[in-house]
This record gives structure tokens, C-alpha cells and sequence, in this order.
């Protein structure tokens, strides 16, 4: 019995060292952007919504053609208006006979590691383009971070997203939005 109580403590107490009482520093928040840039990249939307806390809220705006419309997602939401976007992409890809490609960049201006190391608030911004000028989401945010269970997590994030739509008669807008 005394085995089994000893054995208890050192898996709690391991469990603590390693991944429930890490602390969040700036590395670790900066690292969770390379991953989130990697998973865009390969358009891997199941490693996005990996990065969403159980309890993830995101409040955004879109303007696109002159129209701004804002939303309030959750995990699920967020995971779902996730796969439609590369969806999205896909299709348009494959009416420009699959050869554009699709371009990430994103700029961190700050970053405020709470006290108690526990979380971080971001701020920056973001730009994913597809082919040269086909479609442009250039998004500013503000997000809120995480630890638990020892992963860098996204619990809030406020954004603003402008949608441009070109392409020198490669589409139409209504085009683009046919289903």
C-alpha cells in the first residue's frame, strides 16, 4: 500500500514538473506561431484547431468589397469555418488549374507575458495570399494564450480581416462565390 502511495506521488509530481506546471515565456508564444504558420502552409486545418482551447472564443470582422460583417466563434465553429476556408482555397486553385501557390507571413509587435506565466497577450499581424494577387486576407489581432497541459493554446482573439479579390480576369467576385 505504501508502494502504491509512493507511486502516486512521483507520477503527480512528475506530471507537475513536466507539463502542468510549465510556465509560458515568450519563446514558447513564438513558437506556437512558427506551428500555426507550418499547419497554413500544408493547409492542415485538423493542426489548427489542435492550437484552440476547449473554451476558445474568436470575435472577428471581415470587410470584403466594401461590406464588414462580424462573427463569434467557438472551438468547434472556428475549426469548422477553418476546413471551409481551405475548402475555399482549393476550389479556386483548381478553376486557376492548380498552380498557385499559397503564401503565409505574420508580424508579432508585442507580446505581454502575464505574471504568473500562465498566459500571454499578442498582438500583430497576419497575411495569407493565394497566387500573386488572387485573394489577400490581411488580418491585425489581438489573442490570448494559454498554457495547459503543457501546450501553448488560444483562448481569445479579437480580429480584423480585409478580403482583396484580383486576379487580372483569372475570376470574377461572383465567380468566386458561385457554390
Amino acid at each position: 500500500m505504501k508502494q502504491i502511495a509512493i507511486a502516486i506521488v512521483l507520477c503527480v509530481g512528475a506530471w507537475y514538473f513536466f507539463i502542468g506546471g510549465r510556465k509560458l515565456d515568450e519563446p514558447m508564444v513564438r513558437d506556437y506561431y512558427q506551428k500555426e504558420a507550418r499547419a497554413i502552409a500544408a493547409r492542415d486545418a485538423d493542426k489548427l484547431c489542435k492550437q484552440l482551447s476547449r473554451k476558445a472564443v474568436i470575435d472577428s470582422k471581415t470587410t470584403m468589397m466594401g461590406r464588414t460583417e462580424e462573427t463569434s466563434h467557438n472551438r468547434d465553429e472556428a475549426c469548422e469555418a477553418q476546413h471551409k476556408t481551405f475548402e475555399i482555397l482549393r476550389r479556386v486553385g483548381d478553376q486557376m488549374g492548380g498552380i498557385l501557390t499559397l503564401d503565409y507571413d505574420y508580424h508579432i509587435d508585442s507580446v505581454e507575458v502575464a505574471p504568473n506565466r500562465k498566459s500571454a497577450i499578442v498582438k500583430g499581424t497576419s497575411v495569407l495570399q493565394m497566387g500573386e494577387s488572387v485573394i489577400q486576407l490581411k488580418t491585425s489581432f489581438t489573442q490570448r494564450l494559454e498554457s495547459e497541459l503543457g501546450q501553448m493554446r488560444l483562448v481569445h482573439a479579437e480580429e480584423a480581416t480585409v478580403v482583396r479579390l484580383g486576379g487580372r480576369g483569372a475570376m470574377s467576385q461572383s465567380d468566386f462565390f458561385r457554390k
